[in-house]
């Protein structure tokens, strides 16, 4: 006996139909064995940092099995470091040069006034100004006296050159 097969071509379109079903729900399995892997170490990753950042991140879960996204929520104003770095420089030089200011000027002036009482000579007491006195009224008459001294010898010195004239 002789049997021969013969199969319709709706029977091989439903076969094939089948077969291309059957590989394409292996390679789904294969990709969603991937993904369910590639989750597994984002979450692994997730856990390994530290918990500052890991209390910003929130993972959410889409419709489909493995599958996760993560997302960072924006930080808040007063956490974001808007600030750059030289102006921090800039504000403490200011800082510690007010400091210096505040209270290096009371210091520097109490320092001047110092050196400037240092300065200055000692009271005299009342006996040696009286002393003093009397000396500065004799050194005054005596420079009175010496230039009427002075006057009349230029005096006298005029009467002999006038005299000698009168005899030439």
């Amino acid at each position: 006996m002789h049997f021969e097969y013969v199969i319709s071509l709706e029977q091989q379109t439903a076969a094939e139909a089948q077969a291309a079903a059957a590989q394409a729900r292996a390679e789904a399995q294969v990709e969603a064995q991937r993904v369910r892997e590639e989750a597994q170490q984002i979450r692994e990753r997730a856990q390994r940092i530290p918990e500052e950042i890991a209390q910003r991140i929130r993972i959410e879960q889409s419709q489909g099995p493995g599958e996760g996204v993560i997302v960072l929520p924006p930080r808040p104003p007063w956490e974001q470091n808007q600030i750059p770095p030289q102006a921090v420089d800039i504000v403490t030089m200011l800082i510690v040069a007010t400091v210096i200011c505040i209270v290096g000027l009371p210091i520097a002036r109490a320092l001047g006034r110092w050196i400037d009482r240092r300065g200055l000579p000692s009271p005299v007491n009342a006996d040696l100004t009286a002393q003093m006195n009397r000396i500065e009224q004799a050194v005054d008459s005596m420079s009175v006296e010496v230039e009427r001294i002075s006057e009349a010898q230029r005096f006298q010195a005029k009467l002999l050159s006038d005299r000698e004239k009168v005899r030439a």
